[in-house]
């Protein structure tokens, strides 16, 4: 397939994959002990944090696409969402999801047209500018990861996990 090289594409590339990269860090530095553990009975799970992350992710494609929001509600959104990411019980079926669903995401994502690219999607209940809109993934993926290093300093974990 021919990709257009698009700026706003390579750079919505690239934010998604440093998204992915952080996401997959958090739950591998979350310890075997810890990956089924949530600070209340309401919260998610590491394990499901990265499970809702990687379902997402195929929504979030599919709306760009023009798909409708399938869910009436919020609420019912959610107790579907939960329900979906409780079937991922490891960390190897959360990952594979994730590195499944990204490789669609970043395919569909250098299938897209000029036209595609400088047109308007409809989500929700606004329509924001294709360019933009690309970048919902990422940043959907960034705010779990958030989730996961809170969870972290909740136990106790204190290390920035950066790697130096």
């Amino acid at each position: 397939m021919q990709t257009l090289n698009n700026p706003a594409i390579e750079d919505a590339k690239a934010e998604y994959v440093r998204a992915q990269q952080r996401l997959e860090k958090c739950l591998a530095t979350t310890p075997d002990e810890r990956i089924h553990w949530a600070p209340s009975s309401t919260a998610r799970t590491p394990l499901q944090i990265v499970a809702h992350a990687a379902l997402s992710v195929s929504g979030i494609q599919g709306m760009l696409d023009g798909q409708p929001f399938p869910w009436t509600s919020i609420d019912e959104a959610d107790k579907e969402f939960r329900r979906l990411d409780k079937q991922y019980e490891t960390r190897e079926k959360a990952l594979a999801l994730l590195s499944e669903n990204s490789e669609s995401y970043l395919r569909w994502l250098d299938s897209l047209t000029s036209d595609q690219i400088e047109s308007t999607v409809r989500m929700g209940p606004g329509e924001f500018p294709m360019t933009s809109a690309v970048t919902f993934a990422a940043d959907h993926m960034r705010s779990h990861a958030s989730q996961i290093d809170y969870i972290q300093t909740v136990y106790g974990d204190m290390d920035w996990h950066l790697g130096f």
